[in-house]
C-alpha cells in the first residue's frame, strides 16, 4: 500500500543511501490525528469519535552512511493485531490501543524482512536510533537484541505515553545527551564525525521527542517522527490529540520552519502517506531555499 523508496545522495562527495519503508499500516481516530482543541478535552474528544482515518504508513528509515548503517525507529510487528499481545501492555493501555487504533501488519512487513530485501542483516546495523518510545516506533526492537540502541536522555527519563511492558526484557538503550546545538534547534547531538547526521530535540508529541537530521550536498532530510502526522499539519499549524505539550509543539513547528527557510529541507513525518513520494522526488517544504 505504501511502497518503499530508496535514493542515493552524497555528503562531501561520499555516497549515502537513504531507504524509507512502511512496517505495515494503521488507522487512528480522526480527531486523534487532528485535534479540535488544545486542552484536556482533546483526548476525550478523540476517544468519543467513532470515525477512523484511512490507512496510514508506519515509516522506518535506514541510512547507509560511510560511518555505518543507521536504522531510525523500528516500526510495528504482526502481533500488534493480536488481543493477547495488546493485553500485555496492561488493562487500561491495552483497552486504549485496541479501541483507538487499527493495524494491518504482516510478518513480511516487519523490519528484519524488509532489511533483508536491502541485503542488510540486523547484525550489520551500527545503531538503532529511536525518535521516541511509543509502541509503534519500538515494537520492532525484538529484531535487534545485539544492536546498540540509542535514545535521547530526556525521552528516556521523562517518557510520555510509552508502554514499557511491551519493550523487550533486555532493552537498556544507550542514552544520548543533547548537549550541542544546530541553529535554530537548541538541543542536538551529532551522530557522525562528519557532522552530517544528527539527533535533534523536537518536543511536543512527547517531552523528549527527537528527529533525525541528515545534511547532504544538495538537500537536508528530516525524518520527523511524530512532530506531526502530515506535512500539511505543519504548514497549517494543526496538531494531533496526543501531544504532551502544545506549547512545545508550536515551538518545534517554528524551529522547523526557520530551518527550512535557510536550507532545502525534505520533511518526512512517520505517518504521512506522502513521505515516500517526497523523498523520492526530493520535494522540499514550500518555503525552503533551493
Amino acid at each position: 500500500m505504501f511502497p518503499a523508496t530508496s535514493i542515493q545522495l552524497t555528503s562531501a562527495g561520499r555516497p549515502i543511501g537513504i531507504h524509507l519503508f512502511s512496517t505495515g499500516q494503521g488507522k487512528d481516530k480522526r480527531r486523534f490525528m487532528q485535534a479540535r482543541f488544545e486542552n484536556s478535552l482533546t483526548l476525550v474528544d478523540s476517544i468519543l469519535d467513532r470515525r477512523f482515518t484511512d490507512w496510514l504508513p508506519i515509516w522506518v528509515m535506514v541510512i547507509q552512511h560511510p560511518e555505518g548503517i543507521f536504522v531510525i525507529d523500528t516500526g510495528e510487528r504482526a502481533e500488534v493485531s493480536k488481543p493477547a499481545w495488546v493485553k500485555t501492555a496492561g488493562s487500561l493501555p491495552g483497552w486504549f490501543v485496541s479501541t483507538q487504533f487499527k493495524f494491518s501488519v504482516t510478518r513480511d512487513q516487519e523490519i528484519d524482512r524488509q532489511l533483508a530485501t536491502l541485503g542488510i542483516s540486523p547484525g550489520e546495523i551500527t545503531a538503532v536510533i529511536l525518535t521516541h518510545l511509543h509502541f509503534d516506533h519500538t515494537d520492532g526492537l525484538y529484531h535487534f537484541p545485539a544492536a546498540e540502541i540509542r535514545v535521547a536522555r530526556p525521552e528516556w527519563e521523562r517518557p510520555f505515553g510509552a508502554l514499557p511492558k511491551l519493550y523487550p526484557s533486555w532493552f537498556q538503550p544507550t542514552l544520548l545527551d543533547l548537549d550541542q546545538s544546530i541553529v535554530p534547534f537548541q538541543k542536538a547531538v551529532w551522530l557522525t564525525s562528519a557532522q552530517d547526521l544528527a539527533l535533534i530535540h523536537t518536543p511536543g508529541h512527547t517531552y523528549g521527542h527527537c528527529s533525525i537530521l541528515l545534511r547532504t550536498d544538495t538537500h537536508h532530510v528530516l525524518f520527523a517522527g511524530d512532530i506531526c502526522y502530515t506535512q500539511r499539519q505543519l504548514l497549517d499549524n494543526r496538531f494531533a490529540a496526543n501531544a504532551a505539550s502544545y506549547r512545545l509543539g508550536r515551538e518545534t513547528y517554528a524551529a522547523v520552519k526557520t530551518y527550512a527557510r535557510n536550507h532545502p529541507l525534505v520533511f518526512l513525518p512517520s505517518h504521512d502517506p506522502e513521505s515516500g513520494n517526497r523523498l523520492r522526488d526530493l520535494r522540499v517544504l514550500p518555503y525552503s531555499s533551493r
